[in-house]
């Protein structure tokens, strides 16, 4: 399933300002529900990540996450924001701190209703 990026400026600022946020130890996330049925995603990774190397793996990490989970998540647009642990965590770390947050913001379908 492809993933719709959010590439404005001005959506990030939106959900900045508008969005609820969870912190976990590997990435800090933003949530904000849409009007569409279809999640959006936006990833950030500051300087503090690494160098360019880094944060484009951080990236790539977070991307594919949200590409497996994306058929459990409501329509919401996520900005999901690295963090430097994001690079080196255990890739079953950072499942288990994505789902936590999508489970406080409320923004995962219950799994069991897809069978």
């Amino acid at each position: 399933m492809k993933i719709t990026s959010l590439d404005q400026n001005r959506q990030f600022q939106r959900l900045y300002r508008k969005g609820r946020s969870i912190v976990t130890p590997t990435m800090v996330v933003y949530a904000l529900p849409n009007r569409q049925k279809a999640c959006r995603l936006g990833i950030t990774a500051g300087k503090k990540v690494g160098g360019a190397v880094m944060r484009n793996r951080a990236k790539r990490r977070i991307r594919e996450l949200f590409r497996l989970e994306q058929p459990y998540l409501k329509g919401y647009d996520f900005c999901i924001v690295a963090r430097t642990f994001t690079v080196e965590a255990p890739y079953h770390k950072l499942v288990r701190d994505f789902r936590r947050a999508m489970d406080t913001l409320e923004a995962r379908i219950d799994e069991t209703a897809l069978d």
